[in-house]
């Protein structure tokens, strides 16, 4: 829902046009979509193409677009490499990636550069129409926002009463301290906390937030604190606290935050930190800091210092967890078994204090290999899973949606009831897997003797997907399994004995499209 701002901030908001830089090494494709997209309609304009990303980049540097349409796989600077340099110096620049390759690690990496929208080629006016409109309308929210902020600065500095809560606002919401926010932290240090050490409180709120009861917390913070000097700010779903440090304030706090909780309907982590001097701000944590000692301890908790932890930024070559466990208890219906498997991983985790960024990095692999054998579900929701995950703040979130996930597999272990057709298309496929010949037109010329259409319609509505990526799926996950039976088997032998006759290249390419590896890399692991 947008925002409902100050009828005097949105009268100073104009109707803007956006402008969008078109990237592609493929002329067609480039001259394309600058054809097919009615950019008016959407308060664009196109004002450049580029064929690589070194184009790319001297155009944003000497006409920075608001909007980018790139290609990912591109000579001489990719997609990617495009987007992590340039966001650096204009990081207000909304980009849509458009690729021939259906591969989820592109994915994530653009969604780390705070790319939403990753369309697969070809794409006609309406993909990419869709992700204009909404990037248009982000645009737009975000300058109202913007423009929102500014006139609530000018109030700001017309009512000084605020001033050390704004400091105090911008100082976390950097996350290098500058010269500048230091210099404005030691004036309020100066003028509350001269010669006492003081200390740092958040209150970490999720779920939906209703403002007006935020508010009222802060409000009742501060009633309960007026003797301590204190100082609070909201930024986003936290509540920021600056207080005086005392040997009592730690247990004066927890009783507040205690009460406050069983009153209120807010689900709420409290996170203190140790106390600080004059010399120490930048010793300071920072938010994501603070924020991270959320993540591995039980919701609701009243977090010291005395108990965060001293998170390990690398990955563990030690912690391990065996998928195939995983899909023996899934196969035999044991979800329980399934989840104990995983929290004793989520266990290992925790007693090494591994990083939550890196323990999302863990997850996002397990959720992709596991789905590697989900074949029907689309590449779309994929994405959107890994876009949640990596927003996680709390271990308990991946436990929540993998235990959804396991029954979801579960269910599709579950033999289900087909018709006739349906399961004699099924038994078709498989006696057929080899025959390069293999098609729908084929299968109803040759052994159902029945309208293609008809069997494609239907094929769809009981499988849930299209009859030539079906048989696509079934051929690759043969070709594991003949790896692991054969060894020593070559790659065009696979490509042949599958229907894919001679094109081996062909052949490897869709391999590693949908299990992110090539068949020579599983053949050279299986040999070492």
């Amino acid at each position: 829902m947008v925002p409902k701002f100050p009828s005097f901030c949105r009268r100073r908001i104009m109707k803007l046009m956006y402008k969008v830089l078109l990237v592609d090494d493929e002329r067609m494709i480039l001259d394309g979509i600058s054809v097919i997209v009615d950019w008016n309609k959407y308060d664009t304009e196109l004002v450049g193409k580029a064929m690589n990303g070194l184009e790319a980049y001297d155009f944003i540097k000497n006409q920075p677009p608001d909007i980018v349409i790139t290609d990912i796989t591109m000579p001489g600077l990719d997609g990617i490499e495009l987007v992590k340099k340039a966001r650096e110096d204009y990081p207000s620049i909304k980009w849509i990636f458009l690729s021939g390759f259906n591969e989820f690690e592109y994915a994530r990496q653009a969604m780390r550069f705070g790319v939403k929208h990753y369309l697969l080629k070809p794409c006609n006016e309406d993909n990419i129409s869709e992700a204009l409109n909404d990037i248009v309308k982000e645009k737009k929210e975000e300058e109202e926002a913007l423009e929102y902020m500014k006139a609530m600065e000018e109030e700001v500095i017309k009512n000084t009463v605020n001033d050390h809560e704004e400091v105090l606002k911008q100082f976390f919401i950097y996350e290098q301290i500058t010269d500048k926010s230091r210099t404005k932290m030691n004036h309020i240090v100066d003028d509350l906390y001269p010669s006492e050490p003081f200390l740092f409180w958040m209150l970490f709120i999720e779920g939906k937030i209703a403002y007006d009861r935020i508010n009222q917390l802060i409000e009742t913070i501060n009633q309960s604190f007026l003797h301590e000097q204190v100082i609070t700010t909201l930024i986003e779903n936290k509540v920021i606290v600056m207080m005086r440090y005392s040997a009592g304030n730690q247990k004066t706090i927890k009783r507040f935050f205690q009460t406050e909780m069983e009153q209120s309907t807010l689900s709420t982590t409290s996170v203190l930190s140790r106390g600080f001097t004059k010399e120490e701000i930048k010793k300071i944590p920072t938010l994501d800091e603070m924020v991270q000692q959320v993540f591995y301890q039980p919701r609701h908790s009243f977090i010291t210092y005395q108990n965060w932890f001293q998170f390990d930024e690398k990955f563990k070559s030690d912690i391990e967890i065996d998928l195939d466990t995983i899909l023996y208890y899934l196969k035999q219906q044991q979800k329980e078994e399934a989840v104990s498997y995983l929290l004793d991983f989520i266990e290992k985790l925790k007693i090494h204090q591994v990083a939550p960024k890196i323990t999302r990095g863990y997850f996002i692999q397990i959720y992709l290999l596991l789905m590697s054998k989900l074949a029907h579900h689309s590449t779309e929701d994929r994405v959107q899973a890994i876009g949640r995950m990596e927003d996680y703040q709390h271990i308990t979130d991946f436990i929540t949606y993998f235990e959804d996930l396991f029954e979801r597999m579960m269910q599709e272990e579950t033999p289900k009831k087909y018709s006739k057709v349906v399961r004699q298309m099924l038994t078709s496929i498989e006696e057929e897997i080899e025959n390069p010949e293999l098609s729908l037109q084929w299968l109803a010329n040759h052994c159902l003797y029945m309208n293609a259409d008809y069997l494609g319609k239907t094929f769809k509505k009981e499988i849930g997907q299209r009859f030539s990526s079906y048989v696509t799926n079934a051929r690759i996950n043969k070709a594991v399994e003949i790896i692991e039976a054969e060894q020593d088997i070559k790659v065009f032998e696979l490509a042949e004995r599958l229907g894919f006759g001679n094109n081996p290249q062909y052949f490897s390419q869709i391999f590693k499209r949908m299990k992110g590896f090539t068949p020579s890399e599983i053949i050279k692991s299986n040999e070492g």
